[in-house]
């Protein structure tokens, strides 16, 4: 078990190794139907090379930011980028402050958001 343990630490910190490019990250904008006000973003992120250590360290920064409501981390090890689905409050943080978080993990040299899409929920009309 501890073997298991180690492993997974080792795998984490040596997998998670390859810096991203930091350009500004596209954003798109969509709308949907639901609940009135809800906002998320869909961030597509570089440089995620496991779902154990990259994706936790990212959920975990993303959850501790004002105004996050909610992170789930799309990770698949055969895509070359993967995804967080953030649910925001827009009057609290923006979505160029969830990349910056992201990109700015471990001084910049890990991950990269090279794209966002913003849905905006409303009501359906009748």
């Amino acid at each position: 078990m501890r073997i298991s343990v180690i492993s997974l630490m080792i795998l984490a910190m040596i997998g998670c190794s390859e810096p991203a490019p930091k350009d500004a990250a596209v954003i798109t904008t969509v709308e949907a139907h639901g609940p009135e006000g809800k906002r998320s973003a869909k961030l597509e992120i570089e440089g995620m090379m496991c779902e154990v250590g990259c994706a936790a360290k990212i959920k975990k920064e993303l959850l501790e930011l004002e105004g996050v409501a909610s992170v789930i981390i799309d990770f698949d090890s055969d895509r070359s980028n993967d995804f967080a689905v953030v649910e925001y409050d827009e009057n609290t943080i923006k979505p160029d402050i969830l990349a910056a978080t992201v990109n700015d993990i471990a001084d910049g040299r890990l991950y990269g958001v090279p794209s966002i899409e913003i849905t905006n929920y409303s009501p359906k009309s009748e």
